[in-house]
Parts: C-alpha cells; sequence; structure tokens
C-alpha cells in the first residue's frame, strides 16, 4: 500500500511539472489555407488578424503540407510579421519567400 501511494504521488508530481512547462503563445489573429480539388498544385494563404480582418493574402502554386512543423512555423512568423504593420500589406511573396518555395 505504501509503494502504491508513493508511486501515485511521484506521477502527480511528474503531471503537474509537465504542465507548468507548457508555453501560452500570445495568439494574435489566424491564417487558413485553401485549396481548389481541380488544381492541387494552387493553394491560397490567408492571413487575418484578431478582429477576422483580412490582413494579407498570397496564392501558392506548390502543395503546402500544413501538417509539418516547420511549415506551421513559418505561416505563424508570417502571421507575426504582418501584426506588426497595421495596414493591408501590398508586397508579393512574403509565404514563398519564407518557405523558400519556387514559382
Amino acid at each position: 500500500m505504501k509503494k502504491l501511494i508513493i508511486t501515485v504521488c511521484i506521477l502527480a508530481f511528474a503531471a503537474a511539472a509537465v504542465q507548468a512547462q507548457n508555453k501560452i503563445t500570445n495568439v494574435r489573429g489566424f491564417w487558413v489555407v485553401e485549396h481548389n480539388i481541380n488544381l492541387p498544385r494552387m493553394q491560397t494563404i490567408k492571413f487575418y488578424n484578431d478582429n477576422n480582418k483580412l490582413i494579407y493574402e498570397e496564392t501558392v502554386y506548390s502543395k503546402l503540407n500544413i501538417k509539418k512543423k516547420k511549415t506551421r512555423l513559418a505561416l505563424d512568423q508570417v502571421l507575426d510579421r504582418l501584426n506588426e504593420r497595421t495596414s493591408y500589406v501590398e508586397s508579393k511573396n512574403l509565404v514563398m519567400l519564407s518557405l523558400d518555395l519556387r514559382h
């Protein structure tokens, strides 16, 4: 019985320590990747701010795999850079440059 209590205490402590190390990121807006079944190589990435207002849109002629952590991090970095600006960005190819894609 004593071993069971000690094991439960150790597991509870380990679970609390793991949860204490989770980072809470300050989410400022979001991005959406849209694609067409008929044109699988053409995808549109739209970036929105906290007020659901479109701040940037780019069409990429390459298939993005958003399941990859590298792709999601690159899109999050673009979103962070776009949130630093106050107006709609007119420059093109921010996503292609950050992911090093070819047109």
